[in-house]
């Protein structure tokens, strides 16, 4: 028998049928910490500007993207670096990059620095006049990227002479060998003000606890996309050394504010995050106005208010923990993932349904217990949400398979198929095909985390089983692997791609529709494994008009689901898909 919190029988007979769904979204509680509030000032803590070597011909690279892209994501103020200050000479094109930078009063230079011992560089007493000449007050070393050796006396003089003068220098963690390093560098010069970007989620085991250790030490969130981040770390006294910084334009700028605009912390506590802690990094640098795009849609002006999103919203990659669990083994933290954690976030940003899928099942390859995992999770969640089955060929018997699939299919409330690429088969293996039939017999669809650097798998499944919606999942991950999902859209009809990744690249969603279509691209966040509130940021904020942005959040869901609406309890179909039921 299939459980929910509320049964369906007193999901129709309370009228719920005709209040949920867009109308839910819309009539969500405005967060306090949102209501009646003047709007933040962003100052972003860096981005980077300049040619990059095989650069994509769609990637956005260039001081025009980088302002075009904050006056759309009102984004008030920046600190810019240059991608040549570190592939050409330093300090020549550290002046280029402040020269450059001249005509834009809310812009402001980071210069690359070296040692001066190889002849290259200024002494710090030079360097130190250059920079206050040109106002610069925030740099960056590079030395793994400029191969210079950071424990020379060297290196300690300009390191220590930046401690001295307290100057920002950010930096990346593969520049001084890892988080390791970073330690080494803060246990040595301490005090040193550092900003580390760059960072991923994976890191959160080493790296939160440095915060309690460094007081010094200030962290971004552009990689280290972690479910619930701001939320624990002001809880756990870290607000200080948060720093919101997006490494655009290479990545979404709305991506990473959308984080710390629907942050569940005080209006103080957001302020300091989004420009307040970098102001007094920087001695009282600032932009000189808080700036804000009139035109923006009503999608982006409720982000920006921390209101849920006024449309309905259907995450097509969401994984769920056991209830009570903050991780899963291996490297990956995922703060209150369980569905009592995920369901109340996702409620806050306006969502009315998605496919859950289990992390045990795939990632850990406990494909049996994977789907009780979802079962579970399907059981806890409130309306519009459906399942996603595992079936693993490699530790199952093809007559185990047999049996297993079509029992785990009476609950109609599992409607996909997600295989895994932990499970060491490439899905156009043979050993796949009892799960593929089953899948084109009954109309499943199936989301593909590719096996391969091609789509070889999709392209063959694709016409072999035309029945089932192929979901490429990750397609926003990189151009390249954009450019492959295109071709299979554009070859085979039931064939669609879901965007989520980290990477967050810049205009690649545009892409992906310009090259497919505005109704094959999919709204996913894989949640918990990542904060969704980026990649909700990343689909809100991009240039598609309001309507296509409509479709990718939820509309283009339906043609995904809507063979499986006839045998899908009411109850696990979002509300706004319920009148194409029959």
């Amino acid at each position: 028998m299939i459980k929910n919190r509320h049964s369906r029988r007193d999901f129709i007979k309370n009228g719920a049928l005709a209040g949920m769904g867009l109308a839910l979204a819309n009539s969500l509680p405005v967060p306090a910490w949102a209501a009646n509030e003047e709007p933040l000032m962003f100052f972003d803590g860096f981005t980077n500007i300049g040619p990059k070597r095989n650069k994509h011909p769609a990637e956005r690279w260039s001081l025009k993207h980088l302002v075009e892209e904050m006056g759309h994501c009102s984004i008030s103020g920046a600190l810019v670096a240059s991608v040549l200050s570190v592939t050409y000479d330093p300090m020549y094109s550290n002046l280029e990059l402040s020269k450059m930078l001249k005509p834009y009063p809310y812009l402001f230079a980071v210069w690359n620095l070296m040692p001066a011992n190889t002849g290259e560089f200024p002494a710090p007493a030079e360097l130190g006049r250059l920079m206050k000449e040109h106002d610069v007050r925030a740099v960056t070393v590079h030395p793994a990227g400029n191969n210079w050796d950071w424990h020379t006396p060297e290196a300690s003089e300009l390191l220590n002479w930046l401690r001295d003068n307290r100057i920002l220098t950010i930096v990346r963690a593969d520049e001084f060998g890892g988080l390791g390093g970073i330690k080494e560098l803060l246990n040595t010069h301490a005090d040193l003000p550092i900003l580390l970007t760059g960072v991923y989620w994976s890191a959160q085991r080493t790296l939160l606890p440095m915060l309690g250790v460094y007081k010094s030490l200030h962290i971004s969130f552009d990689n280290f996309q972690i479910n619930e981040g701001l939320e624990t770390l002001y809880a756990d006294g870290y607000i200080d050394q948060l720093v919101y910084a997006s490494n655009a334009p290479t990545m979404s700028i709305g991506a990473h504010r959308t984080y710390v605009d629907y942050a569940a912390i005080p209006k103080e506590a957001r302020d300091k995050i989004a420009g307040g802690n970098l102001i007094r990094l920087l001695h009282g640098q600032r932009p000189p106005a808080i700036r804000e795009n009139k035109s923006e849609d009503i999608l982006m002006s409720a982000v920006r208010h921390g209101k849920p999103v006024p449309t309905p919203i259907i995450d097509m990659h969401m994984h769920m923990l056991h209830e009570g669990l903050n991780g899963t083994g291996w490297h990956y933290r995922m703060h209150n993932g369980g569905p009592s954690g995920v369901f109340e976030l996702v409620k806050r940003l306006g969502y009315c349904g998605g496919g859950i899928m289990s992390w045990n099942g795939v990632v850990s390859v406990d494909s049996k217990g994977g789907n009780v995992t979802a079962t579970q999770a399907l059981d806890a969640a409130p309306p519009g949400y459906w399942g996603l089955a595992n079936f693993d060929p490699v530790h199952y018997t093809q007559e185990e398979l047999a049996v297993m699939i079509p029992e785990v299919y009476k609950d109609k409330r599992f409607i996909g198929m997600k295989p895994y690429v932990h499970y060491g088969v490439p899905y156009h293996d043979p050993s796949y095909d009892i799960w593929w039939k089953y899948g084109n017999e009954h109309q499943l669809y199936g989301l593909l985390h590719n096996t391969r650097s091609d789509l070889q798998e999709v392209e063959t499944l694709a016409p072999k089983y035309p029945n089932v919606r192929w979901v490429i999942a990750h397609a926003g991950s990189n151009f390249r692997l954009a450019d492959m999902a295109i071709k299979a859209m554009n070859k085979y009809p039931n064939v669609y791609a879901e965007i989520t990744l980290t990477t967050v690249y810049l205009g690649i969603i545009e892409y992906l529709i310009e090259g497919a279509g505005e109704d094959r691209i999919l709204y996913g966040s894989d949640l918990p494994m990542r904060d969704p509130r980026q990649q909700l940021g990343w689909a809100v904020f991009t240039r598609l008009p309001l309507a296509v942005k409509k479709k990718l959040l939820g509309g283009n869901a339906l043609h995904v689901i809507k063979p499986k609406l006839e045998e899908m309890p009411v109850y696990n179909i979002p509300e706004n898909f319920r009148t194409k039921k029959g």
